[in-house]
């Protein structure tokens, strides 16, 4: 899944403090500004209306007369009630309203301190819209609908409106406070796989809201933003044309574009372009991508998946990348026509693929705004009826079908599946992988103690142990399918889905003047 350990390069130095410091300024000034100017627009428009708006009362009342009858009520026909009931069970599966599950009382009451305390360590600066589209954004005074719920106040609606519990939060924050207490001194984890654990690792702090401002975790985001910006900066395009693997190299862009997304640091902007970049550069020409960008006949659906999320991130970010919507549309096209085949997606031939592909296939045509696709309709249906959260330490596990993977797709391709089928996930995903974390916060990969990989010489698989990074695949991966309550707001639409609404004067000036208050 990750990708070969690669020299690095010297970081480029850079004033943290001095670019956080005006960052902060830029937040209070932004906060400030939007407001005041749609304040005094309204104004100017209410004083102007009051000028010109000359009032006129009619003194004679007419006389009313009021007959009351008696309405004929007719009986539905049965074929026309039946139809009502379909399209009644149709909406009811659209939108996705999980009634919070029942939590034993001496669960809550040793969760509950803990998840008291973490309201108070996010940046709470970060205002978020609850937009129901994705729109590219390139300013810090709209932030995008689809991080909607990462706020201090987001979360906790979220939590309680699509099933989750003081439980999976405290396990959430049990597992950050672990990924903090075990970061490098350079921002990244783990030794062998520093760059993909580095942006696993920033990726589950953005789920949660945390930002260089965060109170608990500020200095730990910091970091990890240093360390991947440092190490995209670094790469010599006359040697590897991207950093380390396609793996690597999608996982580490997706986290720089959430983060920049999210904060609007300046610094933070060329490394993830410069990560989208090899990322347009390396795809191929029916529209997936293979292993190290290579532009063959053979293609990967699991490489694909994280080129997917990092476009989707870089787009609502604002990225100004030549050629980026040309290859999303291009991935939509691979999806559709070329990994998908008899209602399932394949991992590099069509329709054959393991629980995760179908997982990975689905939330990438649902992050590209194809969720109402046939596609998705069966491939989530085969989830719903096939796979279910089973935590087997008695298997031997590989590499490429660890079921931590397979369930960090297969819990948001559910949640954005309807009411129905993500109840029926969620009933027992939530318990189970609470259930399997370790005292000190972290996960270790199901299975023995083993793991199946193919020898590079040989090309046979060969039982090897457990890699290095392991604790921290496992522990950011189970940590972010937890967050899959407030992570993604459940309905979003790219801009080509976006049906325009008639707006108000008001609400146009707003838009004109670039300010989105809620």
């Amino acid at each position: 899944m990750v990708a070969d350990s690669m020299e690095h390069t010297e970081p480029v130095a850079l004033d943290i403090d001095a670019i956080l410091e005006a960052y902060h300024r830029r937040q209070m000034v932004e906060h400030l500004i939007g407001p005041g100017v749609s304040l005094v627009v309204h104004v100017i428009l209410v004083v102007g209306a009051a000028l010109f708006f000359e009032p006129s009362v009619r003194r004679d009342l007419a006389d009313i007369e009021v007959t009351i009858e008696e309405m004929e009520i007719k009986e539905l026909d049965p074929k026309q009630l039946e139809e009502l009931q379909n399209l009644e069970q149709l909406a009811d599966n659209v939108v996705p309203t999980v009634e919070k599950p029942d939590v034993p009382q001496d669960v809550v009451e040793v969760a509950t301190e803990d998840f008291s305390e973490d309201m108070a360590s996010t940046d709470d600066a970060m205002d978020f819209s609850s937009v129901l589209d994705v729109r590219s954004n390139d300013t810090a005074l709209k932030l995008p609908g689809l991080y909607g719920g990462r706020s201090n106040s987001g979360r906790r609606e979220m939590i309680k409106k699509f099933g989750g519990s003081t439980r999976t939060e405290t396990a959430v924050l049990r597992a950050l406070r672990w990924l903090k207490e075990t970061q490098n001194a350079n921002g990244s984890w783990s030794k062998s796989e520093p760059d993909a654990m580095g942006g696993l690792g920033l990726l589950t702090f953005l789920a949660h809201g945390e930002t260089p401002l965060s109170e608990e975790f500020g200095l730990t985001v910091q970091k990890a933003m240093k360390y991947l910006s440092d190490r995209m900066t670094a790469v010599d395009d006359s040697k590897t044309k991207y950093l380390g693997r396609a793996y690597t190299n999608g996982i580490a862009t997706y986290a720089l574009s959430e983060a920049y997304g999210l904060t609007k640091i300046p610094f933070l902007k060329p490394p993830m372009e410069r990560g989208l970049g090899f990322i347009v550069e390396g795809q191929q020409k029916a529209g997936g991508f293979d292993y190290r960008y290579a532009k063959g006949a053979r293609w990967d659906m699991s490489v694909t998946g994280w080129q997917v999320q990092a476009m989707k991130a870089g787009y609502v970010a604002g990225a100004e990348v030549p050629g980026l919507t040309d290859a999303i549309e291009k991935a939509i096209g691979f999806l559709k026509n070329v990994s998908y085949s008899n209602g399932q997606f394949g991992y590099s031939s069509p329709g054959k693929g393991s629980m995760g592909i179908q997982g990975a296939g689905t939330l990438s045509l649902q992050l590209l705004g194809e969720g109402d696709s046939t596609e998705v309709r069966k491939v989530a249906d085969f989830i719903d009826k096939t796979d279910k959260v089973v935590w087997d330490d008695n298997k031997v596990y590989s590499a490429h079908n660890t079921p931590v993977y397979n369930w960090y797709y297969e819990t948001q391709a559910m949640f954005h599946s309807g009411q129905t089928k993500w109840k029926n996930w969620n009933k027992t995903f939530s318990d189970t992988i609470c259930n399997h974390q370790r005292s000190d916060g972290h996960w270790d990969s199901p299975g023995k103690d083993t793991w199946m990989e193919k020898d590079e010489k040989t090309g046979k698989m060969e039982s090897k142990t457990k890699p290095e990074y392991d604790p921290w695949y496992a522990t950011t991966l189970c940590c972010l399918s937890l967050q899959v309550y407030y992570r993604y707001l459940p309905t979003y639409k790219m801009p080509k889905s976006i049906a325009k609404s008639e707006q108000s004067v008001l609400e146009a000036i707003d838009e004109d003047l670039g300010i989105d208050l809620d």
